[in-house]
């Protein structure tokens, strides 16, 4: 019963705080962004004690239910959002954050209750995240706001480097302070795991758009909490450097792609997924499609709309893709939805794999899983160049050599210096290498058949969406004869 009532009092709680900050709204005129951080942080902060107010998780479900209903009415009906809605609405931004935070609230109290931990642990599970997701993203929109000047390009403009700074100091003390003084972590795997956790998560507030970060930066906060907490201190300082080195060679390649900077923190991030969960075999592709895919992408403008005196070359890229200096730049058309899209089949397969019991993952053995994920990369480089093959004359000749021209550099590029450096020579591994190729081919010619028709009825988030859906599909088809081919051999 008591969880019931402590329901009513925590909505009570949130009503009263908007009626009282409407009244200033309306009194004083203060910032929009200041207002509905007002709201966040004092929310955020009394969430921190919900391990203690409520022994059910479906009690919190509920809650969050009824937050999200209230939060929805306040956009949808007309007197609501006229009045009270303006504590939310009145930002020039579009974004529905307020309901991703109630999501992720519900959403880290199930995965802390569920998780086999201690009840202390289990509380920091969830204290953290939020304490995270409250203090931190708040600190950072307001620093951003007030003293950000060196600015990065993200999907909906720009964010500061100044924020990104103060979000990851906040985050290292969320972190740091819990752990140090309410769980049996030692000293210095405390330090580690805070400072690897700032970057992290201070990467995924970075790429997230339109709110969403209120989804990412808890849940992501709670996965690499719970992963982290039981490493010894030589796998967490392997951690940290890794962590550095992606971002570090993101940086150094970047002006030698089409990514934007929030897109190519996102690369870092998807790096150190791939190497966390799986180890450097899964790193691998993903690396060298990111260092690969250059070559395949055609010019964005004709060469003689570049100012040779004004803007160096690249020995890569087009010259529109040069510039070093943080801001908009031209060629910079690709954001971290490019990102997703490419990596949504590995990310499956890392997955899929990572759900192991004794070696053994959901589908199968690891390393034969190995060969459908770096498929999924192979198809994806080749798409990329099919992707940006003219509309003018479509079909003509000269584009089919190009599709098969595309699957055969992918291949080369992709899953040859995988037979190479982690396969190895076997019977076995030969075949299954040499049976990629005609999957990544047939990939090709099924989105070169379909592109044309797509480029007419899809915006570029459809077109990346039936991208990622091709990956997947075919990578998917191809893991069939290869565990056939395992079973045999």
């Amino acid at each position: 019963m008591n969880d019931w009532l402590n329901v009513i009092l925590v909505l009570s709680a949130l009503l009263g705080l908007m009626l009282g900050l409407r009244a200033w709204q309306r009194a004083q005129s203060p910032n929009s962004e200041l207002v509905r951080k007002l709201v966040h942080i004092p929310m955020g902060l009394l969430t921190l004690s919900f391990p203690w107010l409520f022994t059910s998780p479906w009690a919190v479900t509920v809650l969050g239910g009824l937050a999200i209903a209230f939060l929805v009415s306040l956009r949808l009906v007309v007197p609501l959002a006229q009045r009270l809605g303006k504590v939310l609405g009145s930002v020039e931004r579009r974004s529905l954050g307020e309901v991703y935070f109630s999501i992720s609230i519900v959403t880290v109290f199930w995965m802390s209750a569920l998780s086999d931990v201690p009840a202390t642990e289990q509380r920091l599970l969830f204290i953290i995240p939020m304490l995270i997701l409250t203090l931190a993203d708040a600190v950072a929109a307001l620093i951003g706001v007030r003293y950000g000047q060196t600015r990065y390009t993200t999907d909906e403009g720009f964010k500061s480097a100044e924020g990104s700074l103060a979000f990851f100091m906040v985050a290292f003390f969320s972190v740091h302070i819990p752990l140090l003084l309410f769980s049996a972590t030692g000293r210095a795997e405390t330090l580690m795991i805070a400072i690897i956790l700032g970057l992290l998560v201070m990467l995924l507030e970075a790429i997230a758009w339109r709110g969403i970060d209120n989804l990412f930066i808890p849940m992501g906060s709670f996965l690499l909490l719970n992963a982290h907490l039981t490493m010894t201190i030589s796998e967490l300082v392997w951690r940290l450097v890794a962590t550095v080195l992606l971002v570090l060679l993101g940086l150094a390649w970047r002006r030698n792609t089409t990514l934007n900077d929030s897109a190519i923190l996102g690369v870092a991030f998807v790096g150190y997924i791939a190497w966390m969960l799986g180890g450097f075999p899964w790193l691998l592709p993903p690396l060298l499609l990111f260092l690969a895919y250059p070559w395949f992408v055609p010019w964005t403008t004709a060469p003689e709309e570049s100012d040779p005196r004004s803007e160096p070359r690249s020995p890569i890229a087009p010259r529109r893709w040069f510039n070093t200096e943080l801001g908009p730049q031209p060629g910079k058309i690709h954001t971290v939805v490019a990102v997703l899209s490419v990596s949504a089949a590995g990310l499956i397969w890392l997955v899929l794999a990572s759900l192991e019991d004794g070696g053994s993952s959901l589908l199968g053995d690891r390393p034969p899983l190995l060969y459908p994920y770096t498929l999924a990369y192979a198809v994806n480089l080749a798409l990329i160049g099919v992707a940006g093959l003219s509309s003018r004359n479509y079909w003509k000749t000269k584009h089919w050599f190009a599709v098969a021209l595309f699957s055969l550099k992918a291949w080369l590029m992709v899953s040859l210096p995988m037979l190479v450096f982690v396969f190895g020579f076997s019977t076995m591994a030969g075949f299954s290498t040499l049976l990629t190729f005609p999957l990544v081919w047939l990939t090709a010619i099924a989105f070169f058949l379909l592109q044309h028709p797509m480029r007419r009825r899809c915006n570029d988030v459809a077109s990346f969406i039936c991208r990622a859906i091709f990956s997947i599909t075919f990578s998917m088809l191809g893991y069939v004869p290869i565990m056939l081919l395992h079973r045999h051999l």
